[in-house]
């Protein structure tokens, strides 16, 4: 499949706008299926087969509304079967059966090979989810991913509804396989002084969650010293010891999770979610803070070594002092007029004057 086509996948309707390009790539019908769609008695009949299996596999999905039939599409339709195109109306009266609109759904599965998802597939889909949130916890992406996979495999695709439960089943099997992982990595106690540490007040009256969240500022010495004492927080706590099999993926998704709600709500969350997402915050955090430190360590010494270099005067220029002194020599010389104890004395204020404007070197 096509990058292209995913664009296409779990339509619920035909778009109102389709190019020749994709006309001929999803409404082209090889030898079976120009067999089943002359099969049938009628050209609406065959021209509404025909729809159904240029849209099965264009979207993976069955279609079930006709308010929008581009006109193009239809007429399209007319010159590949060989059949002049009826009213766009005469379709939507024949489909006000159920029986027929059913019937034409079901021989477009048969002829592309789609199926309903069993419940066999639906556990491999699972499956295959959390494997992928271990790479993306973004639940748009996940969605693209599960109708590729529904599509690659043949299966039709369900309403979004369901997808998203999937997926919601998928995120919560990562999170208790996570939380499983982090109790048998991590004893008790310690645990229990991460839960206690991000709910803790500090002397500004804010609470360690936000305070190790919160960016700097700046780069001055003070937050410097700021972002030191919230690493040595971390290492007291113990944090650079433990969890680092969880990719960063799923420490961002966790501690971002956790500051999106206010601290007093913590307590209100149950096990295992309030554990997998203090651990998984504590070790972001540390990540986030060190690269913090870096950057901020790196811009202070380029501040000092700007200063530093503007307090330096500049580089002497011997090359240039010389050219000029070697050019007023000269212009002395040629004056022969000059009596010689003039042009000793001019030569002595040139010396002089020389001197004075030498720039003092690094």
């Amino acid at each position: 499949m096509q990058g292209w086509h995913t664009t296409f996948l779990g339509m619920r309707g035909l778009p109102r706008d389709i190019s020749d390009f994709e006309m001929k790539a999803f409404f082209t019908f090889d030898g079976a299926e120009r067999d089943a769609i002359n099969a049938r008695r009628g050209d609406s009949h065959k021209l509404g087969l025909a729809l159904h299996i240029g849209f099965l596999r264009m979207s993976g999905r069955l279609l079930g509304a006709f308010r929008v039939i581009p006109v193009a599409l239809w007429r399209h339709l007319g010159n590949e079967l060989g059949i002049a195109a009826p009213e766009v109306a005469s379709l939507r009266a024949m489909y006000e059966r159920g029986r027929t609109l059913f019937d034409h759904q079901q021989v477009a599965c048969t002829v592309l090979g789609f199926q309903w998802m069993s419940e066999h597939q639906r556990r491999s889909l699972v499956r295959e989810l959390r494997d992928e949130v271990a790479r993306c916890a973004d639940r748009d992406q996940l969605l693209v991913r599960a109708r590729q996979w529904l599509y690659k495999n043949k299966l039709v695709i369900v309403h979004e509804r369901a997808i998203r439960t999937l997926i919601a089943a998928a995120l919560a099997q990562l999170e208790v396989e996570t939380g499983t992982a982090i109790a048998a990595s991590v004893d008790p106690a310690t645990l229990d002084r991460w839960r206690a540490s991000v709910s803790e007040l500090r002397p500004d009256g804010q609470t360690q969650q936000s305070w190790l969240w919160a960016a700097p500022a700046k780069h001055s010495t003070r937050q410097i010293s700021e972002v030191l004492e919230r690493i040595d927080l971390l290492y007291t706590l113990d944090v650079h010891k433990h969890l680092a099999d969880i990719p960063d993926l799923i420490l961002r998704r966790y501690a971002r999770r956790l500051v999106s709600r206010p601290p007093s709500a913590g307590a209100k969350i149950k096990e295992p979610a309030r554990t997998v997402e203090v651990a998984c915050f504590l070790r972001y955090c540390l990540f986030t803070t060190t690269d913090q430190l870096i950057l901020m360590v790196q811009r202070r010494i380029a501040d000092l070594w700007r200063q530093a270099a503007a307090d330096v005067p500049a580089t002497v220029n011997w090359a240039a002092m010389y050219k000029t002194l070697l050019g007023e020599l000269v212009a002395l010389s040629a004056q022969g007029a000059v009596p010689d104890a003039e042009l000793r004395a001019r030569l002595e204020a040139l010396i002089t004057e020389t001197q004075k404007r030498k720039p003092p070197s690094r």
